[in-house]
């Protein structure tokens, strides 16, 4: 994809943000995430506000898919929702995922695509220790010193049978810094009992 691709959130008005107003997005029938894709959201939140990346996080109360028109969560970059470029497959993205991510597991990638064909609905469940925000059909105020969010846009999260390796799509834009916004796959692995990152592929970025 092109890195110089436009992002339009087309439902949210990110430039004066005290609270978060959304129009409300098309509903589809979808299955909620699991407790353990709960927990991978969560760490995913935490391994970005480890490294400084964002300090106050207000997630899509949608997930994306693959979609190549409006999605769920009202996010689009070069005419589709973040997971791949307009002139790609499913297949082809993720077949460069693997590429990028050598330990990723055939069973784990099936498991993303089936489930990225359609959008879901994120709850407040996400089990961080940082303080998070959601936005979308619901309003969420912001309280005073978030004037600058950092906005995600997760995916489903697709696992192995064991569920030992997970694989989650971000688009992440920062309310501070544009050159740390874009859209990555993230590989993450469960050791002791917690998801870690450990590797990612690009798609897009913003800058």
């Amino acid at each position: 994809m092109n890195n110089n691709a436009i992002v339009i959130v087309r439902a949210c008005h990110l430039a004066l943000v005290v609270s978060v107003s959304c129009v409300a997005f098309a509903q589809q029938a979808s299955t909620e995430p699991s407790p353990e894709e709960y927990r991978v959201l969560a760490a995913a939140i935490d391994g970005f506000r480890r490294a400084r990346l964002a300090s106050h996080p207000i997630v899509a109360d949608h997930t994306s898919t693959f979609a190549c028109s409006s999605g769920c969560n009202g996010f689009a970059t070069g005419g589709c929702n973040g997971l791949r470029g307009k002139d790609e497959t499913p297949s082809d993205r993720l077949a460069i995922v693997k590429r990028d991510l050598p330990q990723l597991e055939q069973t784990t990638i099936s498991d993303f695509k089936l489930k990225n064909e359609q959008c879901s609905e994120i709850a407040k469940r996400i089990p961080t220790g940082s303080p998070y925000f959601l936005f979308g059909v619901s309003n969420e105020k912001l309280p005073s010193g978030w004037e600058h969010p950092d906005f995600f846009y997760f995916s489903r999260v697709g696992f192995n049978p064991q569920r030992t390796q997970a694989l989650v799509h971000i688009s992440f834009m920062s309310g501070t810094n544009a050159t740390t916004s874009g859209g990555k796959y993230f590989l993450l692995l469960k050791q002791n009992g917690k998801w870690d990152l450990k590797g990612s592929s690009g798609v897009w970025e913003l800058v």
